[in-house]
């Protein structure tokens, strides 16, 4: 049982992102235990990378780890099983990090960004006020009268 009452396998549900016995939750998702695309798509397709996967773990699981850890075949029917289910897929691909985009060095980007020029921003339109014409738009003030919030003694 946890400190909230209820059981360690509750907790798990819970938070599936949370460290638990110095596991990182997002190493060994099933994405990464079937050695499958998240984008990939179709039964046949993914049972086929399954098969394949399973396959090569029989015949030598030494030679696929999955960050430094050897899988055996339990693991790789427990991940199938969370791919196929509609919650477990969404979970593994929650947890799945996609690699960076190819593209520019990010920090080639912030040197240049840092030696650029800031761009020339044409001059606001100037704006004038006739305040002839502006007198005429305000409505005339209103006779004031203050209400006293209490009453001296002796005034009524």
């Amino acid at each position: 049982m946890s400190g909230t009452g209820g059981t360690e396998s509750e907790g798990a549900r819970e938070n599936p992102w949370a460290w638990r016995e110095g596991r990182n939750p997002y190493r060994g998702t099933a994405f990464q235990v079937l050695d499958l695309d998240p984008d990939l798509t179709g039964r046949a397709a993914i049972k086929a990378r399954v098969r394949k996967r399973r396959q090569r773990i029989i015949r030598g699981a030494e030679r696929f780890p999955v960050h430094g850890r050897v899988l055996d075949v339990a693991e790789v029917n427990a991940a199938e099983e969370a791919i196929n289910d509609p919650a477990g897929r969404l979970l593994a691909e929650l947890l799945t990090h996609r690699p960076e985009p190819e593209g520019a060095d990010p920090a080639e980007l912030a040197e240049e960004f840092a030696e650029s020029q800031p761009p020339d921003l044409p001059a606001p339109p100037k704006v004038a006020i006739d305040r002839s014409v502006l007198a005429g738009l305000t409505p005339a003030p209103a006779p004031r009268e203050f209400v006293p919030l209490w009453i001296e003694e002796g005034e009524q």
